[in-house]
């Protein structure tokens, strides 16, 4: 801003002038910032016919004054470094496939399935092919950096990271097309396809496959190891508490001295297939304090199943974790079947359904079918509980770091 005065100089606004640069000299920034402020002030010319004088109070720059008064005002900011949260590094010790639990620097080796990978830096983006790893990604990491979805991610149903998935990258099954999203690394589970493991790794992409596992404890060490890949170290300590601490309240009030309830998981699609021993919806089962009644009828993982099997079985209590639409149907079939009018889950009333997002995936979600079970079982015994769900990635801690 220019100020312009004719006729003869003032001796007031000089006045002014060094006042305000003396008064701006003395005060500092705020938030942190410094300020420093340099006053220049140049002697007034002499008296003339039609003597003149300018004041520039320096907003923007103007060439050749007469007589100048100039605050420079230059905003230095004192860098800060990001707050990176401590963590227990005792805790990733005895975390099998890291091949040094001291080095915490970059790069780092994994051991896996498929030899060992080194990471050279925290992957900004990656890729993983399975829905289970995916949902514990979005809670270690900024959900922008996985490279793409899968059709099934969207579904809320299915999927605890529906909402995250909808405005993302959706590609399909081809690893061709994996590859042409350049991802830094691949995460896969033991399930993947051997041969699409390999076309993704020929293409010089790192390819982690790490186990999921049925039980919610068990599967504490692989959330550790993504929490090393990735540099998410301290969000997979906290993730790794929150679920250690949810099954020992479930442990602690699961009561001691009942009789432990037969639960069958059945699902119908084009046939009914019940969860045996190994199975997802089986270990929540018995995680719930539940006898699997298919594992103690001899099945091993999902087998077909006919409505003289269910009868067979015997179970007190069914659940049906699958679609709403398609339990409502097959629960009616259950309920009004005459081979299954003795059977205690139908007789007692017992069948219910339960979300499938919570009873067939891998991630950590599956303490919430636990809870949820739990609850179903021994009513009286979590009388005024609620139960949380997780929560995904907030960016918090920010322990995310670079060489």
């Amino acid at each position: 801003m220019i100020f312009r005065l004719n006729g003869r100089v003032s001796v007031v606004v000089l006045v002014l002038a060094v006042f305000a640069v003396m008064f701006l000299g003395a005060c500092g920034g705020s938030d942190g910032e410094q300020v420093e402020s340099t006053a220049v002030l140049a002697a007034a010319p002499a008296a003339t016919a039609e003597p003149s004088a300018t004041i520039v109070a320096e907003a923007a720059g103007v060439e050749e004054p007469t007589a100048t008064a100039v605050v420079v005002a230059t905003r230095a900011p004192v860098p800060v470094e990001p707050e990176v949260e401590a963590f227990d590094k005792s805790r990733f010790v005895d975390i099998e496939g890291i091949v040094d639990p001291t080095n915490f620097d970059w790069p780092r080796s994994v051991e896996t399935s498929e030899g060992v990978i080194v990471i050279d830096a925290p992957p900004k983006k990656l890729h993983s092919v399975s829905l289970g790893h995916s949902e514990i990604l979005a809670a270690l990491m900024d959900f922008d950096r996985l490279s793409a979805v899968y059709s099934f991610f969207v579904d809320d149903e299915q999927s605890n990271i529906a909402e995250l998935s909808a405005d993302h990258t959706m590609i399909g099954f081809a690893p061709e097309e994996v590859v042409a999203l350049e991802p830094e690394m691949i995460i896969a589970s033991r399930y993947t396809n051997a041969d699409t493991i390999a076309l993704m790794g020929d293409a010089g992409i790192p390819v982690a496959r790490t186990s999921l596992e049925n039980s919610a404890l068990g599967n504490v060490p692989n959330i550790l190891l993504i929490g090393y890949m990735i540099g998410a170290e301290a969000e997979a300590i906290a993730l790794a508490d929150e679920i250690e601490a949810r099954m020992s309240f479930i442990t602690n009030v699961l009561p001691a001295d009942s009789d432990k309830p037969r639960v069958l998981s059945v699902s119908k699609w084009t046939s009914a297939f019940a969860a045996g021993s190994g199975t997802t919806e089986g270990g929540i089962i018995e995680q719930a304090g539940g006898i699997n009644a298919a594992a103690d009828s001899g099945i091993e993982g999902h087998q077909q199943v006919s409505i003289e099997s269910i009868a067979a079985i015997n179970p007190d209590v069914i659940i049906v974790p699958q679609p709403l639409d398609g339990a409502n149907t097959f629960i009616e079939e259950l309920t009004s079947s005459p081979a299954l009018v003795e059977v205690p889950a139908v007789k007692n009333g017992q069948i219910f359904y339960v979300a499938p997002k919570y009873h067939t995936t891998l991630s950590h979600w599956n303490v919430r079918g636990i809870e949820r079970l739990a609850t179903l079982l021994f009513p009286s015994a979590f009388s005024g509980v609620t139960f949380e769900d997780f929560t995904n990635w907030s960016g918090a801690s920010g322990t995310i770091s670079s060489p």
